[in-house]
């Protein structure tokens, strides 16, 4: 087992921001870096990678689809980007069609974290910051921190954990795009299975109704395995970029929860979560960077789909579909297992 801490960069005000790669005795690599204490890569012995990543530092202030960030405190969509806690209304600056997308601005993505401790003997390090309530508008000052382990069972393990001075929203999530056929293939070539018999009906604008439906006979089945280009294909959809972007309530009753699989080299990540919602988005991020998105989706299809465990979204609006409140000084912690296979 071997950790190092290497220079991405710096970013506005001279601020440095740092890779760090853990590998175990396999010879596989987990690369994570201190801006949003994102997940970066996980390379194979052989060199192949299988996650989607920046190699500059400058690339992870500019990045609209927060490729391998750490999301919160509030991962998915806040109805108006307000809510009522405690008595009292909340109200953050919105920042998507007038409501809060992954906590907003100023949000765990948007800042760089600090390396807390590095332990070589557990194969883990810890990222922490403490983002206040003047910044982001949130109740409460949140300290909070994340931990990555690499296991010698090619296992990612992510620990999140927050307490906070005040009565406070913490949901939080990794914001990792996998590829297993490797970065730079067609990502519609995997195959996906999500154990779970409903999924949230949303708006046009991508806000959960509360309500959630059956996924039986529809395009978001995934209960047994299929392919993602078969399920883009059911989609009641003609836009050339139709794609998924849905949240899915687990069945909880069995791990792991998901299941994503490259049937050509037969490579797979199961994921584990302890708690009730996966959000799945497949896309090619860099579409946004030209003008006619239609032909470059034609030549560039999508390339990463993102799998990101959660509590149900905008559940602070149907409590019935999850506790997303974290008390005055009380922690809480989460975590996710990311188990590669056949790698």
């Amino acid at each position: 087992m071997t950790i190092n801490v290497a220079s991405l960069g710096t970013v506005q005000d001279n601020v440095e921001v740092q890779k760090v790669t853990i590998e175990n005795n396999h010879g596989h690599k987990l690369g994570l870096v201190t801006w949003g204490a994102s997940w970066q890569s996980f390379q194979t012995a052989a060199g192949v990678d299988l996650t989607l990543g920046f190699q500059t530092a400058a690339e992870y202030l500019d990045n609209n689809y927060y490729i391998g960030n750490i999301v919160g405190r509030t991962a998915g969509r806040i109805d108006g980007a307000r809510f009522e806690l405690d008595g009292q209304e909340v109200v953050i600056p919105a920042n998507e069609d007038g409501n809060l997308l992954h906590g907003g601005e100023q949000s765990f993505s948007h800042r760089n974290w600090t390396i807390e401790a590095i332990d070589e003997a557990m194969n883990r390090v810890t990222f922490g910051t403490k983002l206040t309530s003047a910044e982001d508008h949130f109740p409460g000052d949140m300290r909070t921190t994340v931990t990555y382990t690499l296991t010698e069972n090619d296992e990612v393990k992510i620990q999140f954990t927050a307490e906070s001075t005040a009565t406070t929203l913490y949901n939080p999530t990794a914001h990792v795009y996998f590829n297993l056929g490797g970065v730079g293939t067609d990502a519609r070539k995997m195959q996906l299975q999500i154990k779970a018999d409903r999924y949230m009906e949303l708006r046009a604008d991508k806000v959960p109704t509360g309500n959630l439906l059956p996924v039986a006979g529809t395009a978001y089945d995934f209960r047994e395995p299929q392919l993602m280009s078969a399920a883009l294909e059911k989609l009641p959809s003609n836009a050339f970029d139709k794609k998924f972007d849905d949240v899915f309530a687990l069945n909880g009753d069995s791990k792991p929860d998901v299941i994503l699989t490259d049937p050509a080299s037969q490579r797979s990540v199961e994921i584990s979560a302890d708690r009730n919602a996966m959000v799945c988005f497949i896309t090619n991020p860099e579409v946004d960077n030209y003008a006619d998105q239609e032909a470059f989706l034609a030549e560039h299809p999508y390339n990463g789909i993102a799998l990101e465990a959660q509590t149900l979204s905008d559940s602070i609006h149907h409590p019935e579909l999850g506790d997303i409140i974290l008390p005055v000084n009380q922690t809480q912690t989460y975590v996710n297992t990311y188990a590669f296979k056949n790698i």
